[in-house]
């Protein structure tokens, strides 16, 4: 993978009416409407989700997703209505292993479009891009061991549960347990890796 050309990879994967892209600077306003609409929800399992989320949070995480892609460090996409080009939440490749071919998977949905399997049909785009696109074989999914609907989504996403690691979360400082998740990808991938 240290051979990829970034700048050359697809920014774009679309299914059922769903779009996974690239971040863009046009999408600073529906990233903080959806992150102040969803503090009740997402922002009980992740910090940065909170009432304090504006502009500047914005516009300093699209940079950040926009440097990392550069470096083929993580690729982070914004999930958004493929015909209205709402935002609905992002989801993410990270940490990744280019010497192991793994990531890890994030992901989150606004508040207003939770339980309709729009995370479920991101975490999926995604995985297909770090398989087909990427190369990787291996995939981690870590939520809150509680987070019930995140498990949801690594479950319905062909997920297998690991198990529970004590501690390994951090939220507002305090250490949680997590679930921990992997999807492998199809054997023919990896016997070609």
């Amino acid at each position: 993978m240290h051979d990829i050309d970034t700048g050359m990879l697809p920014t774009e994967r679309e299914s059922n009416g769903l779009s996974i892209r690239k971040y863009e600077p046009g999408d600073v306003a529906g990233i903080v409407e959806a992150v102040q609409e969803s503090v009740p929800t997402v922002g009980a399992w992740l910090d940065w989700c909170n009432k304090g989320y504006g502009t500047a949070e914005a516009e300093a995480w699209i940079t950040h997703a926009h440097e990392s892609w550069d470096k083929g460090d993580s690729f982070v996409f914004a999930v958004s209505d493929a015909t209205s080009g709402d935002y609905l939440g992002g989801v993410g490749l990270s940490r990744i292993d280019h010497e192991k071919l793994s990531a890890n998977l994030g992901y989150w949905i606004r508040q207003s479009y939770q339980g309709r399997g729009v995370g479920t049909q991101a975490a999926r785009l995604a995985v297909g891009y770090a398989f087909e696109v990427l190369k990787l074989t291996q995939i981690e999914v870590v939520c809150g061991a509680a987070n019930r609907p995140s498990r949801r989504v690594a479950e319905k996403t062909g997920a297998r549960f690991q198990g529970l690691a004590s501690g390994r979360l951090t939220y507002h400082g305090k250490s949680i347990d997590a679930a921990v998740y992997t999807i492998s990808a199809p054997a023919a991938r990896r016997a070609t890796a």
